[in-house]
């Protein structure tokens, strides 16, 4: 695709999606995603997009647009990569070339991250007098749209548009203007705490392609780190100490609004950030922690390069194999067999044939390792908390007060299963239990709206509006009016046109 824009200085790729469509004229999302992705259902995602493969080869042959360097310099990836692992890091770069369905989301922690996203894009005034100035147009640049970077760093703090970040039309890219940007909005000055953390997360997102640290490294170098800085007590964590520094660097005020104050909890996470990493902590938290340590003569860069330093954690049997005769080896495996085939192994282990196993494991480890894998026996874990009947008889009687209030409300979007789900206070929780929900199953079966149901809606709102004005019915009016046209029209609106509107 030749017409395809160039991403400008760190711009999001879903504003160069939008600005496309500006300047193709296309006004219908839908056909703004047919003509770039051939696919209807593709989700207008801001930070972490999928089918980058898709956006990547509608440039000639190029470097700076390969699949892998539009990730890293026109998205939110480069904010996560380097605090997961590189397996982790590897297969969310596959989530985000290809479809992802909120994979990438789910794997670097966002989705159940403390760190809430903005709830609206945000933007810079004087920023987009200066892109107007230098490109003719406006677009969203990635620094805005970053939870804790709340300034520019030149001009002051940022400004929240009217284009949500989740809007209900989920497949809508829509485009900086003059229209969702006030350029005349006063700007509020700096302050201190915002200008740290945007700072450090200009540099972050600037990083290139590059390995990833362990969770065992990054274990080490927050361990040194206290060390260094006498904030440790023998081995443990000085941790009011640590507490005060945090509360002095950022505030109470800026700390709670990101859900960072550290509490007096064991599970507080500026205490598991210096214990054993056992999970990926965030971009803001890591950032806290090096601000409120390390003071100000520092770059993110060389941090990374310390962790990347640390000796890896090489795992090694715990116990050397102990010497064995034959006979004795041949004893001890002939009762593991006999309990493995009638039990399985779990089983066998933990009830009357735990010496056997021990045995075997300290003499003749590699032999008992290989029978273990043969006779695996699946662990089926049946989740007993739930009362799952009544939980669908609660969630069946929402459903049938929804679909009751909004019957009669001929102009709402479509109600399919995921608009039923939207308006439920659980709706991710019912569509990955479907199973165990039949009376919710048999409810979307049967009232969810299909695409000849829901056009024949669009158009009688159509003709009521303008029976209403006592305007004539005329059917490419009734047509543009709907949203529709000929060629997408179905067969049974089409005959509802015909036979019952008679147009």
């Amino acid at each position: 695709m030749f017409d395809f824009p160039l991403p400008y200085r760190d711009e999001l790729l879903y504003s160069v999606i939008a600005r496309y469509g500006v300047h193709q004229g296309i006004i219908s999302p839908k056909e703004l995603l047919d003509d770039i992705y051939n696919d209807r259902k593709i989700v207008a995602t801001v930070d972490l997009p999928s089918h980058v493969n898709k956006i990547s080869s509608l440039y000639p042959q190029r470097e700076a647009t390969s699949p892998v360097e539009l990730i890293y310099s026109h998205t939110l990836f480069p904010l996560y990569a380097p605090f997961v692992d590189e397996k982790r890091r590897k297969r969310c770069i596959d989530f985000m070339l290809k479809q992802a369905k909120g994979s990438t989301h789910l794997a670097l922690g966002v989705a159940a991250s403390r760190i809430k996203q903005p709830r609206w894009l945000r933007y810079c005034p004087a920023c987009l007098t200066e892109q107007k100035n230098v490109f003719g147009e406006y677009y969203w640049s990635r620094n805005w749209q970053v939870s804790g970077a709340e300034s520019c760093l030149l001009h002051g703090a940022l400004i929240d548009s009217n284009i949500l970040r989740h809007p209900d039309h989920k497949h809508e890219y829509t485009p900086a203007t003059h229209h969702s940007c006030q350029k005349d909005a006063k700007q509020q000055p700096n302050n201190i705490q915002s200008d740290l953390i945007t700072q450090s997360v200009d540099e972050l997102l600037q990083f290139k392609p590059c390995h990833s640290p362990t969770l065992e490294q990054w274990s080490y170098y927050y361990r040194s780190l206290l060390f260094d800085h006498g904030l440790n007590r023998g081995k443990h964590i000085d941790y009011k100490q640590l507490k005060e520094k945090v509360i002095y660097k950022f505030g109470r005020k800026w700390l709670k609004k990101y859900d960072l104050y550290p509490n007096d909890s064991e599970i507080c996470w500026l205490k598991t950030i210096f214990r054993k990493h056992r999970k990926a902590f965030s971009y803001l938290e890591h950032l806290v922690v090096w601000h409120s340590i390390l003071g100000s003569d520092w770059q993110v860069a060389d941090i990374l390069k310390q962790v990347r330093l640390q000796a890896k954690d090489n795992k090694s049997l715990s116990t050397p194999l102990r010497d064995a005769t034959e006979k004795d080896k041949t004893k001890y495996r002939g009762l593991w067999l006999v309990a493995v085939v009638k039990n399985g192994v779990n089983y066998a282990r933990k009830y009357k044939f735990g010496y056997v196993y021990a045995w075997l494991y300290r003499h003749d480890r590699d032999w008992l390792l290989q029978v273990n894998n043969q006779y695996k026996v699946p662990n089926i874990i049946k989740n007993q908390r739930i009362d799952w009947h009544k939980r669908d008889r609660h969630l069946v009687k929402i459903l049938c007060l929804i679909k009751n209030d909004t019957e009669l409300q001929l102009d709402d979007p479509r109600h399919s299963m995921n608009w039923y789900l939207s308006k439920l206070y659980c709706g991710s929780t019912v569509e990955k239990h479907l199973n165990d929900l039949p009376l919710c199953k048999l409810f979307f079966m049967k009232f969810c709206e299909n695409i000849d149901e829901y056009q024949i809606r669009r158009i009688t709102c159509a003709v009521v509006t303008q029976s209403l004005s006592n305007n004539t019915l005329r059917r490419w009016q009734i047509l543009r009016m709907s949203g529709l046209s000929e060629q997408r029209l179905t067969s049974l609106a089409d005959t509802f046109l015909l036979r019952i509107i008679r147009i």
